[in-house]
């Protein structure tokens, strides 16, 4: 029989835990936008491409990714556009982005046609759509046209942020409150539908067999189930149920927030009695509130 010396056991393999959902701190990061707040860094500052990214995403998913359609010609479509995007990301590549530029001008005088031939799927496509993919030319006439086609679409009108349409405080600021009023509403779109730690557990299998680690997928978080009946999309109705259940993934998710620099200047406000914690969090979800209900816009009127 060989000595252990002669036979070494293998090293126990690391281990790693990994969250069973998205967390807040995050989704923070996620939501900051623009440049005027010294406490938060944006990876989309002055990027617009970046800040369209996911109403693009919005848009094309149910056509371009997840058609009903067995041939998937959406999908098609998208992928011989990805790879000449990728030739001029990796390349430069001159004839693939001529290419791209001839495909764009050709979608585009498309969707004209369709608003000049076809108005009524135009109007039954537009208002649910939040870009609008116009043709500009060195033809005087054409400028009239997309001006009266950009008033017609009713852009972004049905969707789930038309309470939101141009809105500031939901698209670019970065003011704090703002920010953590923008998280508690992605923490609520994004939580919703999570695999269970099962399958999460079951899905590091590979990744742990190939890299020699030991995955362990946290608990889910105790808000989890509230989350789960709050209604979507976020709107005027619905302003103090998301702030009640996101008072509750911010405390515990990141209890430790009161200390984060973004909220330094409420420390130094003067409050009767002084700046206790309890003070200081108050004044805080205070503001967001007032946050989610610039983000929410006015209620709709009522009909008569």
């Amino acid at each position: 029989m060989e000595s252990e010396a002669n036979n070494p056991q293998e090293p126990a393999p690391r281990l790693g835990f990994y969250p069973s959902h998205n967390r807040f701190e995050d989704l923070i990061n996620y939501n900051i936008r623009g440049r005027s707040s010294p406490h938060f860094e944006s990876t989309f500052e002055d990027d617009h491409v970046a800040d369209l990214c996911l109403l693009c995403l919005d848009d094309i998913e149910s056509a371009l990714w997840f058609e009903k359609s067995d041939s998937k010609p959406g999908s098609t479509i998208r992928e011989a556009i990805d790879s000449l995007a990728l030739k001029v990301d990796t390349d430069n590549d001159l004839e693939s982005a001529e290419i791209l530029f001839s495909v764009a001008t050709h979608a585009a005088f498309a969707v004209m046609t369709l608003y000049l031939r076809h108005r009524d799927l135009f109007d039954r496509i537009a208002p649910g759509r939040k870009l609008l993919p116009q043709l500009a030319s060195i033809h005087p006439g054409t400028a009239p046209v997309m001006r009266m086609m950009n008033e017609d679409a009713q852009l972004g009108t049905q969707t789930d942020d038309s309470a939101r349409i141009l809105s500031k405080p939901w698209f670019s600021s970065d003011k704090p409150a703002n920010v953590y009023a923008k998280a508690i509403i992605t923490s609520i779109q994004m939580n919703r539908n999570l695999d269970s730690i099962e399958k999460q557990q079951k899905s590091w299998e590979t990744f742990d067999r190939e890299n020699g680690c030991l995955t362990r997928v946290l608990p889910f978080p105790a808000y989890l189930e509230e989350i789960a009946n709050l209604p979507v999309p976020f709107g005027p109705d619905v302003i103090h149920k998301y702030w009640e259940v996101g008072k509750k993934i911010i405390l515990e998710d990141i209890p430790e927030f009161l200390e984060f620099p973004e909220w330094k200047s409420y420390h130094e406000r003067h409050y009767e009695g002084g700046a206790k914690p309890g003070v200081v969090r108050s004044a805080i979800f205070r503001d967001i509130l007032t946050a989610l209900k610039q983000i929410a816009g006015p209620e709709p009127a009522e009909e008569s």
